[in-house]
């Protein structure tokens, strides 16, 4: 039966099925489901919509599984690129950090003991005499050494191995380590090493010391390579304008959130010498701070950083009776420092009057707050920052911009901004009271009466019965009929009437009174400005050097053994 030996230091994966791993096969298996999953589960439109959402899923799935990028899995690439977007690439200290500004100090010798040159001869002289053993062996045998190859690695013959260990008496005896193949080997690394002493020494443009690290480190170029030219701050967001000194590649980060350690945003830039690149960062949190990094044509790098007490943010606001004040815009260009203040001023407003409400017989006055109009407001906006100072008129309920020159150079500008107010006020008053008294008095009052006499009628008769003397009765009615016709009585009527004591009130109108009222708002921030910009000029780059040609010293290591009078063993 042939045998096979599967080697496991090859880094190859099973597969166990359609060559497929079985990673693989247990990754499609979670895609699938999750696909199945999606089209059973998903609460969005028709049976159609699901299918094509986890048909999609799976696809996606299943090429993140099993494509490559380079012989690398998509999710490593995926992994690697993240990596690289978020992590740092550059190293920005300085070259000092990295290497040595002076050679190592040389070994000292050791003072006890034979040193390390006396026991390499010692051991080199060892080797010498073994060969020459050998040689003479082979000279009594006639030349001919029996091929053993084992035993150069210290691994004899099992058999031999068993007589060898076992002595006449039958006892077992201490094997001894093989150290001709090491003392050998130490020799020939002894003699390589040595051998390249001297090319190495000949070698063209090399130096005898080396820097620890395996590339050669140039020295800082001094100079500004990234101007921040413009810095305006409005709401949210920052505006930033940079500018190249030389020909740069630059990297923006904004960091915000509650610690100000959180990226909110990424940018890259490849800018020309003299070349200006606009940024909107985003602003959150209360330190918000944004970096710049760079790199040149030299390949030097290195960072410029905004800190947040050089960023107005947030912009300050209050609140005031007639106007809330907010600075919508802050911020720093060359030279000038320029804001905006944004106003919303009531329509109407509680003012305080001392008023009379009663009037005549007694006067009452009191202090009352009265619903006022606001028909005018005007104000100043004083903005100051150093020894510079501008006063601009207000616009109610608008924006009222300033510009304060500046100084150039690097520094943080505190600005603040002092708004005078006067407001113009019609408050409708209520009517006036007025109280008249009047004493007791006796007034005679003479009035026409006037009465009506209602017309009315009335008859009446009688019956009256006479008898005679022959006893006979006659009977007679007499009737009578009265009638009085209606009429109107005038007479003039004459009384008096008592008036007692009394006050008499009365109602007076009043018109709108006008007042002003005055009031006086501040607020204060600060930005920061940089240098102003300069062209930075590069010297020119160096010729990389030619690569070094290695002089050979002689014949090489068989020329080296025989001058040594040694025999070259291959």
């Amino acid at each position: 039966m042939r045998e096979h030996e599967v080697p496991t230091h090859v880094q190859a994966e099973d597969r166990v099925l359609l060559g497929f791993t079985f990673p693989q096969v247990v990754a499609m298996v979670a895609v699938c489901a999750l696909s199945y999953g999606a089209y059973r589960y998903a609460p969005v439109g028709p049976s159609e919509v699901r299918m094509a959402i986890a048909v999609l899923f799976g696809l996606a799935g299943i090429i993140a599984v099993v494509g490559k990028i380079g012989g690398r899995r998509l999710p490593l690439v995926a992994a690697d690129l993240l990596k690289y977007r978020l992590g740092a690439r550059l190293y920005v200290g300085p070259p000092s950090h990295l290497v040595r500004s002076e050679p190592p100090a040389p070994a000292q010798p050791v003072k006890s003991g034979p040193g390390p040159l006396k026991l390499m001869a010692k051991r080199a002289g060892k080797t010498v005499r073994r060969l020459s053993r050998r040689r003479k062996g082979r000279e009594k045998t006639g030349g001919r050494m029996p091929f053993r190859p084992h035993r150069w690695f210290g691994k004899p013959r099992r058999a031999e191995a068993d007589r060898e260990n076992v002595n006449g008496n039958g006892k077992e005896k201490r094997r001894k380590k093989p150290k001709g193949f090491l003392a050998v080997m130490a020799a020939v690394a002894l003699a390589a090493a040595v051998s390249t002493v001297p090319q190495s020494a000949l070698a063209d443009g090399h130096e005898p010391w080396r820097d620890e690290i395996d590339f050669e480190v140039s020295e800082p170029m001094e100079g500004r390579r990234v101007f921040v030219e413009a810095l305006i701050v409005s709401g949210d967001r920052a505006a930033v304008t940079l500018r190249a000194a030389t020909a740069l590649d630059i990297r923006v980060r904004a960091f915000g959130g509650p610690e100000g350690s959180w990226l909110r945003f990424w940018g890259s830039a490849s800018l020309d010498e003299g070349e200006a690149a606009d940024y909107s960062l985003p602003l959150s949190g209360p330190a918000p701070s944004f970096t710049v990094s760079w790199e040149d044509t030299l390949g030097q790098a290195g960072a410029l950083t905004v800190e947040h007490d050089r960023i107005p943010y947030p912009l300050p606001e209050v609140e005031g009776e007639l106007c809330d004040l907010r600075m919508t815009s802050l911020g720093w260009t060359q030279g000038a420092v320029r804001g905006a203040v944004e106003s919303e001023c009531v329509t109407s407003i509680e003012h305080p009057v001392e008023l009379q409400t009663v009037a005549g017989h007694e006067s009452v006055s009191e202090t009352a707050l009265m619903e006022a109009e606001v028909t005018a407001i005007t104000g100043t906006v004083s903005a100051s920052t150093g020894a510079s100072t501008a006063s601009i008129p207000l616009v109610a309920g608008g924006e009222t911009r300033f510009r304060l020159p500046v100084s150039t150079g690097e520094a943080i500008h505190a600005v603040g901004v002092d708004v005078s107010l006067e407001a113009s006020l019609n408050i409708p008053i209520p009517p006036l009271t007025v109280l008249t008294h009047h004493p007791e008095r006796v007034e005679q009052v003479t009035r026409t009466v006037h009465l009506h006499r209602p017309g009315d009628s009335d008859y009446d008769s009688q019956t009256v019965t006479v008898t005679h003397d022959d006893g006979t009765t006659e009977s007679a009615t007499a009737t009578a009929y009265a009638h009085v016709p209606s009429a109107t009585i005038t007479r003039e009527v004459t009384v008096d009437v008592l008036h007692k004591e009394h006050v008499k009130a009365e109602t007076v109108e009043r018109s709108p009174i006008s007042r002003s009222r005055d009031e006086t708002l501040a607020l204060a921030s600060g930005v920061g400005a940089d240098d102003p910009f300069e062209t930075l000029t590069l010297p020119e780059p160096e010729p990389d050097d030619p690569p070094a040609e290695q002089s050979p010293a002689g014949g090489g290591l068989s020329d080296w053994f025989n001058r040594l009078g040694w025999e070259w063993p291959w």
